[in-house]
């Protein structure tokens, strides 16, 4: 972990990279006096060691802080006369790796791309030599603001927080700011105190909104730095010297004051934890947790800040409010906490509870293996009675993790029609086994000459309800689908001529429909009366559309505007621990 090992160091008033690294830098590039164009010069020290080339969330740590910076150049640098400097970009192990790429007033957004654009994260984090490179880089009686991006502690055995005091006596007007780039606060706290020990500001990011934030909140303090103390004091002198005899004034001590110090933005360690119940375990395993913005964007989404599938994991975030939500299969749990100064810990209670589903034919016979479609429906209905879908195609036998309350399910066997849908309530911490028995029945349907005969392919196929809707669609010689019980009709099509047949189905009896040829086909006016009958009178005002001789043996007449028969019921509803 980088940073823990400047403590040895301690004891030293300057580190070593004061009298090596940072003093060959200053006799390589002699000091130089601050900008002609009276703007605040500032030093970006830019952290290119190994470790930024890690992700943070999605995307590389280098990555965010160069896009970031780029975007800060352009905005300010006329505003503030930027310089540059990296470190730990050109070898793996060097500890005098730090490199000036631009004196104060060189970096702009013309020059900055090609300055840091092929740098890769590669080598080791000499911070102390960097930012005494910086310091060297400008008269030591000019103020100076050095902008330290780093992701943790210097890897050098040296001491940030030494170094930082050392600096500060020898060039009075020196501050340094620190914009860290990480998740951990262990990471970051080496850094925080060389912006105290200055009198600069000290803030972290977990994201490039963050940094983006951040960068900019330490360019507006440079480029509108307080009335120097020598001015106030002048004004203060005048102001005294000008007052009426016996008037009280204050004196130019007391105005001259030093600002205090900026209280650091320091991350706060957040653990969560969940439970599936009140009294219930700590779970294991099989979680994730995402944390988002409070507040939406203007596109009304929510920022995500960071995604964790730890069982119990730990987030750094900056005061504030958040959204965290936690996911346990399609169970989960939204709420906000508030981040301030003290570690806090949460735990989420998210009563999760089972759901098991399995399907049974009419004699109670499991259904087949793969015939079988479940859906999960929520149990409220829109104005328009849809439901929204919490999981298509369920796998049967299996227990799925859900938020405990009511939903409605919905299970069709084969590929047509034969749907049940039932209501089940799922408790927390139980898993509710469902068993849904379906009244459909396989029915397989031939073409033939004469009673009994073959079977004639490149027939067309029209299965409809009694009132006329289209059931299924199919072509072949033998065309087999599962059907609720209930009245049909189907339309034969073979050789440009239509047969039909009438049929009824009940709950469980298979059985084949054949529709002969040597019967006739069917008149026009008839086809049509079965394609789009007219609308139904009351029921028992007069038959079915259609009604005819015979040969449309066991159709059942029936009210057009009912439903099929297919009650569907939820055969053993039960809950167990």
């Amino acid at each position: 972990m980088r940073g823990k090992r400047f403590a040895a160091l301690k004891l030293l008033l300057l580190p070593a990279c004061l009298l090596g690294a940072g003093l060959a830098a200053a006799e390589d590039t002699p000091p130089v006096p601050a900008p002609s164009q009276g703007l605040p010069a500032a030093i970006v020290v830019f952290d290119a060691s190994h470790s930024m080339g890690d992700k943070l969330g999605d995307k590389v740590k280098l990555d965010t802080a160069r896009t970031e910076l780029g975007k800060a150049v352009t905005q300010y640098s006329d505003q503030v006369s930027l310089g540059l400097i990296a470190f730990g970009h050109r070898q793996k192990s060097n500890c005098a790796d730090a490199e000036v790429l631009a004196k104060p007033g060189a970096l702009n957004a013309g020059n900055y791309e090609n300055l840091l654009g092929g740098i890769k994260a590669k080598g080791q984090a000499p911070i102390v030599a960097a930012i005494s490179d910086a310091v060297s880089l400008v008269a030591s009686d000019e103020p100076l603001d050095v902008v330290l991006i780093a992701d943790g502690g210097d890897t050098c055995d040296a001491d940030i927080c030494v170094t930082a005091d050392a600096l500060k006596q020898t060039s009075k007007g020196l501050r340094i700011h620190v914009v860290a780039l990480g998740d951990k606060a262990e990471d970051l706290k080496p850094l925080n105190c060389a912006a105290t020990a200055t009198g600069g500001k000290f803030v972290s990011a977990t994201n490039a909104g963050e940094f983006e934030k951040g960068l900019a909140a330490v360019l507006d303090t440079i480029a509108n730095p307080p009335i120097a103390n020598e001015a106030m004091a002048a004004a203060d002198t005048m102001t005294t010297q000008g007052a009426p005899m016996g008037a009280p004034a204050e004196t130019s001590v007391q105005r001259a004051l030093p600002p205090p110090k900026p209280e650091p933005i320091v991350p706060v360690t957040v653990s969560f934890k969940a439970r599936i119940t009140e009294i219930g375990p700590q779970l294991q395993k099989g979680i994730t947790w995402r944390v988002y913005d409070s507040k939406a964007g203007t596109d009304g989404q929510y920022r995500l800040i960071s995604t964790h599938r730890e069982s119990a994991p730990s987030a750094s975030l900056l005061p504030g409010e958040y959204l965290v939500n936690v996911a346990y299969g399609l169970s989960n749990l939204t709420k906000k906490i508030k981040v301030e100064k003290e570690e806090i810990d949460e735990t989420f209670v998210l009563n999760t509870g089972g759901l098991a589903l399995r399907a049974v034919q009419p004699d109670g016979q499991p259904c087949t293996e793969g015939s079988v479609r479940f859906d999960i429906l929520s149990d409220e209905e829109d104005q328009f009675g849809k439901r929204e879908t919490i999981l298509a195609d369920a796998k049967p036998r299996t227990a799925i993790r859900l938020n405990a309350g009511a939903y409605h399910i919905v299970s069709l066997y084969g590929n047509a029609n034969a749907n049940v849908g039932v209501d089940v309530t799922v408790e927390p911490g139980r898993i509710t086994e469902a068993t849904i028995k379906h009244s459909g029945a396989k029915i397989t349907f031939r073409l033939v000459q004469t009673a009994g005969g073959e079977a004639l392919a490149n027939t067309k196929w029209k299965i409809l309800t009694s009132a006329g809707d289209t059931v299924k669609s199919n072509a072949g010689a033998l065309p087999t689908h599962i059907l609720a019980a209930g009245s049909y009709a189907v339309v034969a099509e073979y050789g440009g001529l239509s047969y039909t047949r009438k049929f009824s189905i009940d709950p469980g009896d298979d059985q084949q429909i054949e529709v002969v040829v040597a019967n006739g086909p069917t008149s026009p006016e008839a086809l049509s009366a079965l394609l789009d009958p007219p609308e139904a009178p009351p029921p028992g005002a007069s038959t079915l559309a259609g009604d005819g001789p015979p040969k449309f043996n066991g159709f059942k007449p029936a009210d057009p505007n009912a439903p099929l028969i297919n009650p569907g019921t939820l055969f053993r509803p039960s809950s167990r621990r």
